[in-house]
């Protein structure tokens, strides 16, 4: 999961440059704006066959503009990562991409909803093997 945060932070920072602050953990004082805040909302993992599982991973990345009230700024900030988080790199190079893209305003502050989600297998310690098997053709 911290290497998803680390690409979704070197998203921002390409896209917004170094004047937007992004912060992995919450601010208690000090918090310049404008900046992002990445927020992991609720993983979970779904069994597939085998030892494959799928894990969904959402986040909130919040924005906090430079003037509160402007909403204008908000909505535009919103597009434009409805444009751009669909795809991250991961630090190793490897691509993710988004799913349930969406935004929304809530109490002068952006809102930014996206999951990143993908298969992982876990090794299986011990599986047995299959030894010997015969096979009739016709």
């Amino acid at each position: 999961m911290n290497e998803i945060v680390k690409g979704i932070a070197l998203r921002l920072n390409t896209i917004f440059g170094d004047t937007y602050r992004i912060y992995q953990n919450d601010v208690e004082q000090g918090l310049k704006t404008p900046c992002f805040i990445i927020q992991l909302i609720k993983p979970d993992i779904s069994p597939l066959l085998g030892n494959r599982s799928l894990r969904r991973i959402p986040f909130d990345l919040v924005y906090y503009p430079a003037n509160p009230k402007d909403n204008e700024t908000l909505m535009d900030v919103g597009e434009q990562l409805m444009d751009v988080m669909e795809f991250i790199t991961l630090p190793d190079g490897s691509m993710l991409r988004g799913s349930g893209i969406s935004y929304q305003i809530i109490d002068d502050l952006l809102h930014f909803f996206v999951s990143y989600n993908h298969t992982v297998c876990r090794k299986v310690e011990n599986e047995p093997m299959m030894e010997e098997a015969t096979i009739y053709g016709c």
